[in-house]
């Protein structure tokens, strides 16, 4: 008489390994996301260095600040709106409506990690600089 099938030790082995695999690939899975959010806030810094501060710089020296966006836009809510007017913040990079770009550095939380949007000003000779680290 043949049978088909399988038999108990062959079903709980295969639940043994299953098991041992999810536990071996699911830590990796977890910071997926906070990792993603991150590396979008820094493409989002390079994206500022290469499109958004060469333009505010010139604009800057052709009214004659040489160079620094503070003076060219008074208050820091004047460079996020010309942020915003040639990009979009991504949302990952903007933790509250009171985020600032401006001189200084910006506290930005994504998941458990505390990571640091900081800028330096332009001046007659170079444009201005946003970095990103973590914390």
């Amino acid at each position: 008489m043949k049978r088909a099938g399988f038999t108990m030790i062959e079903l709980i082995f295969v639940i043994v390994i299953l098991g041992i695999l999810s536990a071996v690939a699911l830590p990796k899975f977890l910071g997926v996301s906070e990792q993603a959010q991150a590396g979008k806030c820094q493409a989002f810094v390079g994206t500022l260095n290469r499109t958004v501060g060469p333009a505010m710089w010139s604009n800057s020296i052709m009214q004659g600040d040489e160079g620094k966006l503070l003076t060219t836009f008074t208050d820091a809510p004047g460079v996020r709106a010309e942020i915003q007017r040639q990009i979009d913040i991504p949302a990952e990079c903007d933790n509250d409506a009171n985020t600032t770009y401006s001189v200084g550095s910006v506290e930005i939380t994504i998941g458990e990690q505390i990571y640091d949007a900081n800028f330096t000003d332009g001046n007659a000779t170079s444009a201005p600089v946003w970095t990103w680290t973590q914390q």
